[in-house]
């Protein structure tokens, strides 16, 4: 997943700020308190004459206060009338083209199982099929239109910036960004507790009847969605690579680096030093009162970091660190440095202890909301080893805590996200597709039947699951879309700029800069960011808008569309676009505004480049896939529907927007309120 640092940054200097104007206020009072001095003789002759009174108006001042407190614990203590148990499991990304086939060989017996006993559909997924879009989906019932997650990227047409759609941290205070209810929330007013472990989009965590840890959207204690260090003697053509920091330092028995932290007004920084211990192939790391040795192509175990802010103000995190080699170069990996689950900086969690009791109980985890660090590998600072031994740390640490949870699970709703299958399917399959630029024909066995691996594991997860629980449980599981091959990488904003509809300032460079920084909005008249998303130019909405609100808009729109879905690759003869939604046709409630004017639905194969998430307009229009990031589902929806069972019968198209109604059905939710239109799905059973 992409980065945009400078937007999306968290600014804990904020503690600095508010300590400083402590001491303004302090000062006040001792004035206000010498003030009042001067008046002392006759408040104690008030106080003695009308003793009687002051004690009455105390004793209700006393009551109101605990008949308030009283009122705010019971908030989340409703007793509600279900005593039943509704679990459900999120498997990112598990695709029916390959749990299908798999469930007929007998790889997968406990969802072959699951689908005899109950029943099995594919999923309709949101439109566009993006993680963040469909996990909203799933946990409010609604479209874009209404909880306002339409893309990862979003922009502010005032000013044509870009910032992170699942992230809102201004003045350095996190921000709930999904603008819609979701069904956790809904329970709590019922009085049924819930247990929501990673779901993407809790960031910072929201108050319910239950517990909840937060998923996809926590940053790292930079601010990032994950910003990983690399220390290297080699040379070192950029400091920066997408999603880390690359550190050129020289070979020595003795090194000594630093960790990067948290910004105050320039990065806080934490000095380590390694002890290369080159005849056992093994370093000595001393960080902040810890040492330890680490092996060439093994991983560290946690290490903690603190990381001063201000006096009176700590940042803690945790980390790993892995050696890829001492010789012939010295390169070390630190990974993005995690929020500490045990005294978070900021609220990762619903109690805030809550991260804090399950670090106690299952060890240290993972708080960063997409923990496996894809970019590490893609940019060849991590070796595949190395990530698939995160990754299955990750998963361990996802299993360690839900089984926690399952062994006190009593009634209500417990919701566990697995994001592994995803992140899987992301990297390796490239091993599966012959067509695929970084196909290699002689590959280890172990890469090409990684992602059936994969299912294996969820389907093990799975089995553990249907061991615990009872008949008269509910059980739903689901994946919020499809997968497949990912072969070319298309640049929208190129394709815009040579079809007459974006210009760049200088007219004769070959390519316009990221964020947006080069184009003459004069005259252009649509731009693209994020994963499909196209803007057209507007009059009175964007700063500087071309194109006419109304009629000029909408066939512009339509003559965009047309061009998209007749525009065909040279390289295969086939369509790059299968379908263009104009926004009408796929998003409305209260935050339509917002939301893109075109949503590229892309032929499989074909999607969005990096390049045009933030942005960018590359010199060329399509050009080969060459990251090892080779698998996605960033299609057309109807190419990648997500797959859906259930111990219960499913009706034909169940629909991830279902699922919300389905869960508040079943836990006594009124029809009344089903009917009112605050759901764009239905319940299933």
């Amino acid at each position: 997943m992409i980065k945009i640092i400078p937007v999306a940054y968290i600014d804990p200097g904020t503690g600095y700020v508010i300590s400083t104007a402590g001491t303004l206020l302090i000062t006040i009072i001792l004035g206000f308190l010498g003030g009042v001095s001067l008046f002392a003789k006759k408040i104690f002759r008030f106080f003695r004459n009308n003793k009687r009174r002051i004690f009455c108006l105390y004793l209700l001042l006393v009551l109101l206060v605990l008949m308030g407190a009283i009122k705010m614990s019971m908030v989340h203590k409703k007793a509600g009338r279900f005593n039943g148990k509704v679990i459900i499991m999120g498997f990112d990304g598990l695709s029916p083209e390959i749990l299908e086939p798999m469930m007929k060989e007998g790889k997968l017996p406990n969802f072959l199982k699951l689908a005899e006993q109950g029943s099995y559909r594919h999923l309709a997924t949101t439109n566009p099929p993006q993680s963040p879009v469909a996990w909203t989906g799933f946990a409010t019932g609604q479209n874009p239109g209404k909880h306002g997650i339409f893309d990862f990227i979003k922009r502010d047409p005032k000013t044509y910036g870009l910032d992170l759609s699942f992230s809102n941290t201004g003045k350095g205070i996190p921000r709930r960004v999904v603008k819609a209810k979701y069904f956790w929330e809904y329970a709590s007013d019922l009085g049924v507790p819930s247990t929501i472990i990673s779901c993407p989009g809790t960031f910072p965590p929201s108050e319910l009847q239950g517990r909840l840890l937060s998923g996809m959207g926590v940053p790292d204690i930079l601010g990032t969605e994950g910003t990983f260090s690399f220390y290297t003697s080699e040379p070192v053509s950029s400091p920066k690579d997408i999603g880390g920091n690359v550190f050129k330092v020289e070979k020595g028995p003795v090194i000594n680096l630093n960790l990067i932290g948290p910004k105050e007004v320039e990065n806080i920084k934490v000095p380590f030093t390694v002890t290369t211990v080159p005849e056992q192939d093994t370093v000595i790391i001393e960080l902040q009162n810890q040492k330890f040795q680490i092996k060439a192509g093994q991983w560290s175990g946690w290490k903690r970091a603190t990381f001063p802010i201000s006096a009176f103000k700590k940042m803690k995190g945790i980390l790993r660190f892995y050696l890829v080699e001492i010789s012939p170069e010295f390169k070390l990996y630190v990974s993005p440095v995690n929020l500490d689950p045990s005294d978070p900086f900021f609220p990762v969690s619903y109690p805030s202890g809550y991260a804090g009791e399950l670090a106690e109980h299952v060890g240290l985890f993972y708080t960063q909301g997409m923990p496996i660090d894809t970019w590490a590998v893609n940019e060849k600072r991590l070796p595949e080893k190395a990530f698939l031994e995160q990754a299955e740390e990750v998963l361990k640490g996802n299993k360690a805590i839900l089984d926690f949870e399952l062994s006190r699970f009593q009634k209500g709703i417990l919701f566990a996200y697995f994001g592994f299958s995803d992140t899987m399917q992301h990297m390796f399959w490239r091993y599966t597709d012959p067509k695929q630029p970084l196909y290699e024909k002689d590959a280890p066995v172990e890469y090409k039947v990684m992602i059936g691996n994969c299912y294996q594991k969820m389907d093990e997860v799975l089995g553990d699951i249907m061991g615990k629980i009872k008949a008269d449980d509910l059980l739903i599981i689901l994946s919020d879309h499809g997968f497949n091959t990912f072969r070319r990488t298309v640049h929208l904003n190129s394709w815009l700029r040579e079809n007459g509809y974006l210009y760049l300032k200088d007219s004769q460079a070959e390519y316009g800069a990221e964020l947006l920084k080069d184009i003459d909005w004069s005259k252009t008249k649509a731009y693209a960011i994020g994963f499909g998303s196209i803007y057209i130019n507007q009059k009175n909405r964007e700063a500087n808008g071309v194109v006419n609100f109304g009629r000029e808009t909408e066939l512009l729109k339509k003559e965009i569309i047309q061009k998209l879905e007749k525009w065909v690759d040279p390289k295969y003869k086939q369509r790059v676009v299968s379908r263009a939604y104009p926004r009408e046709e796929i998003f409305w409630g209260g935050n339509v505004n917002d939301t893109p004017d075109l949503c590229v639905g892309f032929n499989i194969g074909y999607r969005a480049s990096w390049q045009t998430a933030i942005g960018g307009v590359p010199k060329t229009i399509i050009e080969d896939n060459e990251k090892k990031w080779s698998g996605d589902h960033l299609f057309d929806p109807q190419l990648v529907p997500g797959i859906i069972l259930a111990n219960r019968k499913l009706p034909d198209n169940p629909s991830i927007y279902d699922i919300t109604p389905t869960i508040l059905k079943t836990i006594g939710y009124s029809d009344a309120k089903m009917e009112k239109g605050s759901f764009d799905g239905r319940p299933l059973f």
